[in-house]
């Protein structure tokens, strides 16, 4: 599908490529049978040096073609192949961006990155190197053999050459078992992406624990696995290439012992016999590129076959099209949730039963619980990061599998529990969403409270976070992340969980900030210190995936149930703390 395209596209372009590589194979031809005659005008004192210049000039005219024409078949053909493998990479990233998160919960980051570099790299080969091989292989093995019996003698040519075609059988036997072991060097490979990825972005545990054996030891058992399928490999390819420069060689010998003969015999002028001997070794390169066209044949078809099922991942459920009435759509974010039992794609056991509540526009709602309850399960679908049954979910009163996926998340801010930053400044962080609001950056990080911590930095708001934020405190992360939702101007918030790295008297004096910051705007917030929430305008109380509780503080209070528990116990825990 990839190839076939790619060709259908830039068929132009290999086909001059190859009109160029037929050229610089024809000239090929002649050379050697310039030297044959040079070597039999040095026999033959009647000739004059001028003769012997002139077939020598014409040598350096035909070395002259040879290179302006490979500078040319590489332009066209390897620069092709590299057009495809940009083309490729690009169309994979675009692909998996727009996939749903049940695409990133199945697959490891590692595999992904193993696809983007080392498939596409063999499909590159495949797309250039290949088509060189495959031209080489044909044309020049038909038009070496044809000179040499037209040049030369044609028996002496069937003998030279009667070891190079069991090259071609040879290479057929060992391109079966090169697919088998390749692929299981491609799979080492994500195996080892994979343990290598977690290894250095989880580096911050490993040390607290001082356990770096641990990973080592799991570092080096996947580096001896990707290490043992190389050597498998490269044992069928040392066992290959060998006997293809023996099968040559013998060629060489059996050309000294007929050739050498028909010199003796004047059947054969030494000129003759050298340009044979120049032919044998123009023959042996394309039957070598034979042998390399089946193991990129095979290789190329491995990681072609990775690549397309990357391709061929789809959302579990088709996104409708953005129409006209929603991209002018003034979003109010009243939600409406009946009777929702969910689980997720990749997992049987039921995280939300029986979830029924109403969101209206410009409410503070608060949701708490213990860990697991399903709170942070209802955040992700409100923003339709996961698809759910039909009826269950409307949004301003329409299902909410009918809007498209984009425009909700466009108007919805979710700042989820994993406070992700890139390697950029802080200001380019938190104008993540619109770089036009740069200049802005500011505010959002003092609604966020976190313009002081950002002020002390020496390169205040151009300070470069590390990897995933690393260079950042905890709280100094979450709170930038929130300042980034913030700068998004989304008509909803939702806050999962996103302050727990900072105090209590921080997380509600920051919640307290925006909710009068962002007044007529609809707040979700997913906490368990439930003294920050506890001026929501509903508190719903999670347990065991079902709301068991649901009202104002005061009342949730009054009814002395699982919040009033968790409330007392709170209020406990932090009078010990003080002490």
């Amino acid at each position: 599908m990839l190839i076939r395209d790619f060709f259908k596209k830039y068929w132009l372009r290999y086909l001059l490529g190859i009109i160029f590589l037929i050229i610089v194979d024809i000239i090929q031809i002649y050379i050697p049978r310039q030297v044959g005659q040079i070597v039999d005008m040095l026999e033959v004192p009647a000739n004059t040096v001028s003769e012997i210049r002139l077939l020598a000039l014409g040598i350096i005219l035909f070395a002259s073609g040879l290179a302006l024409g490979r500078f040319f078949w590489r332009i066209c053909i390897v620069g092709a192949a590299r057009l495809f493998e940009f083309k490729t990479i690009n169309k994979m990233y675009k692909h998996i961006i727009n996939l749903d998160q049940n695409f990133y919960d199945r697959w490891r980051t590692g595999d992904l990155m193993t696809r983007f570099t080392s498939d596409t790299q063999m499909l590159m080969r495949l797309m250039g190197f290949a088509v060189i091989m495959l031209v080489d292989a044909i044309f020049m093995t038909a038009i070496t053999v044809y000179a040499m019996g037209s040049y030369v003698n044609w028996e002496l040519t069937f003998y030279a050459i009667l070891p190079l075609p069991t090259i071609a059988f040879m290479s057929l036997f060992f391109g079966r078992i090169i697919h088998k072991r390749f692929r299981e060097v491609q799979e080492s490979v994500s195996e080892l992406s994979n343990v290598t990825e977690e290894s250095l972005s989880g580096i911050d545990v490993t040390k607290v624990f001082s356990n770096q054996k641990t990973m080592l030891k799991l570092f080096n058992k996947k580096s001896k696995l990707f290490y043992d399928a190389n050597i498998k490999l490269i044992r069928i390819w040392g066992l290959m290439f060998p006997m293809v420069s023996f099968l040559g060689a013998l060629s060489t010998l059996i050309l000294f012992w007929v050739g050498g003969r028909m010199v003796i015999m004047s059947e054969i002028t030494l000129g003759d016999f050298i340009m044979t001997n120049q032919y044998i070794g123009m023959l042996i390169w394309p039957m070598m590129a034979f042998g390399q066209l089946v193991n990129m044949l095979q290789t190329g078809r491995a990681s072609h076959k990775r690549i397309i099922n990357v391709l061929k991942q789809k959302p579990l459920s088709e996104e409708p099209e953005q129409t006209e009435d929603e991209i002018n759509y003034d979003f109010k974010g009243n939600y409406n949730i009946k009777d929702l039992t969910y689980n997720y794609p990749s997992n049987d056991r039921k995280v939300l039963r029986n979830i029924t509540l109403d969101i209206g526009q410009g409410q503070m709602l608060a949701f708490v619980g213990k860990v697991g309850s399903g709170k942070s399960t209802v955040a992700k679908l409100l923003a339709k990061l996961y698809p759910v049954e039909k009826g269950k979910i409307s949004l301003d009163g329409k299902e909410l599998n009918e809007w498209n996926g984009r425009f909700i998340r466009e108007n919805v801010s979710y700042v989820p529990q994993d406070n992700f930053l890139f390697s950029m400044t802080i200001r380019e962080n938190i104008a993540f969403s619109n770089k036009e609001l740069h200049d802005e950056a500011e505010n959002y990080a003092r609604m966020a409270n976190v313009h002081e911590d950002i002020m002390n930095f020496p390169q205040k708001y151009e300070t470069i976070v590390g990897q995933r934020g690393v260079t950042l405190s905890g709280g100094q992360r979450q709170r930038t992340t929130i300042a980034r939702a913030l700068a998004k101007k989304s008509n909803m918030i939702i806050l999962d969980d996103c302050l727990s790295a900072v105090d209590t008297e921080t997380e509600e004096a920051i919640i307290k900030n925006l909710r009068e910051e962002t007044k007529g705007k609809t707040i979700l917030v997913i906490s368990h210190r439930l003294k920050a929430v506890k001026d929501a305008d509903q508190i719903f109380v999670f347990d065991d995936g079902e709301i068991v509780e649901q009202g104002k503080h005061e009342e949730l209070l009054l009814r002395q149930g699982i919040y009033q528990s968790m409330y007392m116990k709170q209020l406990i825990e932090e009078k010990l703390e003080e002490e």
